[in-house]
């Protein structure tokens, strides 16, 4: 859990710079806000043409303190955003991940909605913005009981506490499983970049198969629904394995009731 929390320190102390007595750190934006804000007027007004030093000074603390590491980050969901003006945006998800990747330089990975024969091929990224999106043929011999089967006709139901609606099988699971894996070698591709941040219950296993394939890098997960009630977790076919596996990522986020 803390290998995505160690990047993100990493990328921090290579962007800004340090004395060797450890006096001239830069410092964080609202201590240097209000530091400035504390100085009396006069010298606030009167310190950047008599003092050029001064105003050098305040120029390097701001080029440090607005400095933001860089991490080339790898995106994964069951959909991507249309990134289309004409075409609307379906779901908090696609809204929320879109200027991600148009702004940072994020690679993000989802399904084309056009299903193949399974063929593994070199991933195609698309320039969009600063970053990129690949669209990824799913196997059609296992999409359906991927998505209607075990995502939504099993886990959706499960993580609404509404076991009356639930079904599926065994073979389902199995195709759950095959996906994963299946975009999890397609992520191969892009396995030098520094994260994996990966998103809904679609892909609860896909961090266990990113490291099953020797993706060293921080995987991070973030389920956009519930979570299951204890209960719930015994009604989901095969749910010890699956949990398992859902472990295998380095940081798990879920929603909360409000404070």
């Amino acid at each position: 859990m803390v290998r995505i929390q160690e990047a993100l320190d990493t990328a921090t102390l290579g962007s800004g710079s340090t004395s060797a007595a450890g006096q001239d750190e830069a410092m964080g934006q609202a201590d240097f806000d209000q530091h400035l804000d504390e100085r009396p007027h006069e010298q606030q007004a009167s310190a950047g043409p008599s003092n050029p030093s001064v105003s050098d000074e305040v120029e390097d603390r701001l080029d440090a303190v607005n400095q933001k590491p860089e991490m080339k980050l790898v995106v994964i969901s069951n959909r991507v955003a249309p990134f289309d003006p004409n075409k609307p945006q379906t779901g908090g998800l696609a809204a929320g991940l879109e200027p991600v990747v148009e702004r940072s330089g994020a690679v993000w990975i989802g399904s084309s909605e056009t299903y193949g024969g399974g063929v593994e091929r070199p991933l195609q990224l698309v320039p969009t913005g600063a970053g990129h999106v690949a669209r990824l043929d799913l196997p059609a011999a296992d999409h359906p009981g991927y998505y209607r089967g075990y995502s939504n006709s099993t886990l959706w139901p499960a993580l609404h506490s509404l076991p009356d609606r639930m079904s599926g099988s065994e073979e389902d699971y199995g195709s759950y499983r095959r996906i994963n894996d299946f975009i999890a070698r397609a992520a191969f591709d892009v396995r030098d970049r520094d994260a994996f941040w990966v998103h809904d219950y679609h892909l609860l296993p896909l961090g266990s198969d990113l490291h099953d394939l020797g993706i060293e890098r921080p995987t991070g997960f973030f389920l956009h629904t519930p979570w299951l009630t204890p209960d719930m977790i015994e009604c989901v076919p095969n749910h010890c394995e699956l949990m398992k596996s859902m472990l295998k990522y380095d940081l798990l986020g879920f929603q909360r009731t409000g404070i």
